[in-house]
């Protein structure tokens, strides 16, 4: 009798992803978890925005993809300004 064999996906080793800053990188396609190292989300999360439609993102087929540019408008989407020095609170007003 052989040992069962492993049915586990085993996940790509080695493959060049540019960063999402540079002209490659802004038309690659990145899978969500290789997305997740330049974004403050999971690839689990990041699936999840993007199947509720609150992302940018590529749509495949059965699978989503992030190009670098859909990385850098949702790390716009996400940034907080700083409040107009009208509208902050007095308190941190006089500070400034």
């Amino acid at each position: 009798m052989t040992a069962p064999r492993d049915t586990k996906k085993v996940p790509e080793q080695g493959r060049y992803t540019p960063a999402p800053s540079t002209p490659e990188g802004e038309l690659f396609h990145y899978k969500p978890d290789e997305a997740a190292r330049y974004l403050p989300f999971s690839g689990r999360k990041l699936r999840e925005l993007a199947y509720s439609r609150e992302i940018p993102h590529v749509n495949n087929g059965n699978s989503v993809w992030f190009s670098g540019l859909n990385i850098r408008a949702i790390s716009e989407q996400f940034t907080v300004q700083p409040l107009a020095a009208d509208k902050r609170p007095a308190a941190l007003a006089a500070t400034a």
